[in-house]
């Protein structure tokens, strides 16, 4: 499924969907979390939080920039 599709179901509440997307983009928030923080637990925390953040935030996505930008500065911010 493409990823619009996908951002468009889980904004509706699709779990699957929100999964898929979790699924997807885990080893980059991963990869960008533990560069900031190094590896251990609150690297984990943080990008856990990522996730919950974006699920909130998902209906402000406006698609102006990629997805990936998107959650990207979620995780730093």
């Amino acid at each position: 499924m493409d990823e619009k599709k996908l951002i468009s179901l889980a904004r509706d509440g699709n779990k699957d969907a929100f999964r898929e997307l979790v699924t997807k983009y885990e080893p980059q928030i991963a990869g960008t979390v533990i560069g900031m923080l190094g590896p251990g637990p609150e690297a984990e925390d943080i990008g856990q939080e990522t996730f919950i953040r974006l699920y909130r935030s998902l209906p402000k996505f406006r698609g102006e920039s990629s997805f990936s930008t998107y959650l990207t500065r979620i995780a730093i911010f």
